[in-house]
């Protein structure tokens, strides 16, 4: 079971999640509202992680708000590597 007040284990599972729903081009549909319903959790947790990972370098947009209407993220290669290590 997920704590949602383990920031390192949301992250791990944001980055996971978005592993996970993307397809084999590494391409996601999914945006923060998605993957906060996936994992079962807030939002703002969601978003927090995001945060992280963004400035992580682990996450690249696909999609963004103003072109758009919704931001989905897909992992750069560095992050597929730390999900694929486990």
């Amino acid at each position: 079971m997920l704590d949602p007040h383990n920031k390192t284990q949301v992250i791990r599972s944001v980055m996971k999640a978005v592993y996970n729903l993307s397809d084999e081009e590494n391409y996601s549909v999914y945006d923060s509202e998605d993957i906060a319903a996936y994992l079962g959790l807030r939002k703002k947790l969601v978003d927090d992680a995001i945060a992280v990972l963004w400035d992580a370098g682990c996450l690249a947009e696909c999609m963004t708000l103003e072109d758009d209407g919704a931001t989905t993220y897909c992992l750069t290669d560095k992050a597929i590597d730390l999900v694929e290590m486990g």
